[in-house]
């Protein structure tokens, strides 16, 4: 089967070093124009910073497939310097997406993005528990889910409850990211005090609003990719085995205007999925390829707005044995809740 997408797989050496430096000038770009232009200019440079971030980490997340160059000792130097913006872990990002998303996509207990509770599970969590779980499926907290539950529990010092083990790799890229953001902080702290500006302004959109935006865009891109009523979860490993389909697993996602193209291409996430060491700037020839195939259907999914709204709502919970998705239980009121 891999053969299908085998003339896609070999990476460009030249094609990705322009894209990496193509990148990095546009950071430059917006962090000049946060120090340097007016309070307009600051916010637009403010919200392309956080684009620039999610471009970078996708040439990391290449990098970490081994699809950006050749050799894995390259893949491994510019993974982790594309990923230093987004303070990613590229050891710990390979364990929790390399091995454990690709390796088990939508298969619950080793998966572990935006894996679907079923209701009798939501019923058992704690009160704090199912507040934050709303708040996570909500449109505005895609977010705050990414920051949380994998930035943080799994990318940053994480315990062994979230990555099984400690290795040494894991603690140095930990202080690496740790150590870039400090550096960065201060970088943008002195040139806020050179330039005779508010240093907590420079720091706040040069630095805090951009990653909290990027963590906004990256929570949404992957609940997009594996939330839908087309999508289907298991909890059952044979099941998965033996039922399992790309487009089943994820989809390929359009935004308005096709801003996904500012993204390299990783929406086309079907592709991706079927054979992730193919690079971005070869997912939509390795599409046809998939399609061609019928291996995978024309249909791509719009997502604006509205529908990120009514997919937040319609799809909260996961019926594992009927393979449906569910909305939340409405919220008891106080005297229902009392009586009961």
């Amino acid at each position: 089967m891999a053969a299908i997408t085998a003339p896609e797989r070999t990476p460009n050496a030249i094609r990705s070093t322009v894209q990496v430096a193509i990148d990095f000038a546009l950071l430059a770009a917006c962090v000049a124009g946060v120090v340097l232009a007016p309070l307009w200019g600051k916010i637009a440079c403010t919200l392309g910073l956080a684009v620039v971030f999610a471009r970078l980490f996708v040439l990391g997340h290449d990098a970490c497939h081994g699809s950006l160059f050749k050799s894995e000792k390259v893949n491994a130097f510019v993974g982790r310097l594309v990923f230093l913006p987004t303070l990613t872990t590229f050891s710990l990002w390979h364990v929790g997406h390399n091995v454990a998303h690709h390796g088990f996509a939508n298969l619950k207990g080793r998966d572990q993005v935006w894996v679907p509770y079923s209701p009798e599970e939501f019923a058992a969590l704690p009160k704090w528990r199912q507040r934050m779980e709303r708040i996570y499926r909500s449109v505005w907290g895609f977010g705050l889910y990414y920051l949380v539950e994998l930035w943080w529990n799994k990318l940053m010092f994480p315990s062994r409850k979230h990555v099984g083990a400690r290795r040494k790799e894991f603690i140095v890229d930990s202080v690496l990211a740790v150590a870039f953001g400090a550096i960065y902080l201060a970088f943008l702290v002195t040139v806020a005090v050179v330039t005779e500006q508010p240093w907590w302004l420079i720091a706040l959109f040069g630095g805090v609003l951009p990653f909290l935006l990027w963590n906004y865009i990256m929570g949404t891109v992957i609940f997009v990719h594996h939330t839908g009523p087309e999508m289907v979860w298991f909890d059952k490993r044979s099941e998965w085995l033996r039922l399992r389909k790309v487009d089943d697993l994820t989809r390929d996602i359009h935004f308005p205007f096709r801003l996904e193209k500012l993204l390299h291409g990783i929406m086309l996430h079907r592709a991706h999925h079927y054979d992730p060491f193919i690079p971005n700037y070869r997912l939509k020839a390795a599409t046809g390829r998939l399609l061609a195939h019928g291996l995978a259907s024309a249909k791509a999914t719009i997502a604006g707005w509205k529908y990120l709204r009514d997919l937040s709502r319609k799809c909260a919970l996961y019926d594992y044995d009927a393979k449906a998705w569910l909305a939340f239980p409405a919220r008891r009121t106080g005297a229902a809740a009392a009586a009961a």
